[in-house]
């Protein structure tokens, strides 16, 4: 039996392990799954669970890993950081070590969630690797920096030696060369923009039509597509300063 002031010790003691709410600058706004804030929720329903049965164990978690082999779109891990080369004024290739000959894992189109701490504000962003896709024990992020950044303060902090916290990856839409065929193959949210077949006149003309300015259009391909393209863009209004022709 425990008496009012170890019952209220031992309240006090679960109120401390309760998981704090994100701030809303620790969401980077990229529409990862999981959010942090779905993170939050499954570690609230962890402790709640736990409060109820009074088991601590219940609330162990992996703890982070130095150089991990493995990432985890739940859980920061801990990456050193090999090198940091300033290419510009505000640009900055920094390099993060991998252990042995081991890969990121990331296919195409996919990115990792950096963690900093800047004025003991926490926050979030997104950003992609530039290396190799089967680049071996190390992976590379390039990131410009802004005056007024919050992330850009702490990246101009680095130095080779430190420890960069990522989570990921993030990014479920994958090219499959010639799969696609339907569009219930497709994300919802891709769907209603989503055409199939050759670019034609019909289709140049309503997409230009759909465009609430005076469209600027860059057209890339083969001598012939691009010939048709500019063929269809004249058709549909556009001026020959009104698009590009790489």
């Amino acid at each position: 039996m425990m008496d009012q002031g170890e019952e209220g010790d031992e309240e006090e003691a679960w109120l401390q392990l309760r998981p704090v709410e994100p701030l809303p600058s620790q969401c980077c706004g990229s529409g990862c799954s999981p959010c942090v804030f779905d993170v939050y929720q499954r570690d609230l329903a962890r402790w709640e669970a736990a409060r109820a049965s009074k088991d601590r164990s219940l609330l162990s978690r992996e703890e982070t890993q130095s150089c991990p082999s493995k990432l985890s779109p739940e859980t920061f891990l801990a990456f050193l950081i090999s090198a940091v080369d300033r290419l510009t004024e505000d640009t900055y290739l920094v390099r993060f070590a991998l252990p042995g000959n081991s890969q990121l894992g990331l296919r195409p189109g996919q990115h990792l969630i950096l963690r900093g701490t800047v004025d003991d504000l926490e926050i979030q962003r997104a950003y992609t690797p530039i290396s190799p896709a089967n680049a071996e024990g190390y992976f590379e992020v390039l990131i410009k920096c802004y005056q007024t950044g919050l992330m850009s303060r702490y990246v101009k902090s680095w130095k080779a030696g430190d420890t960069a916290f990522w989570r990921g990856p993030f990014g479920g839409f994958f090219y499959k060369p010639n799969q696609e065929n339907s569009l219930e193959q497709l994300p919802w949210s891709y769907r209603d923009r989503t055409r199939f077949g050759r670019l034609d006149q019909d289709l140049l003309e309503e997409l230009v039509s759909t465009c609430r300015r005076k469209p600027f259009a860059l057209v890339c391909g083969s001598a012939e597509f691009t010939k048709d393209v500019a063929g269809y863009l004249l058709h549909a209004g556009l001026a020959e300063d009104s698009y590009f022709l790489f």
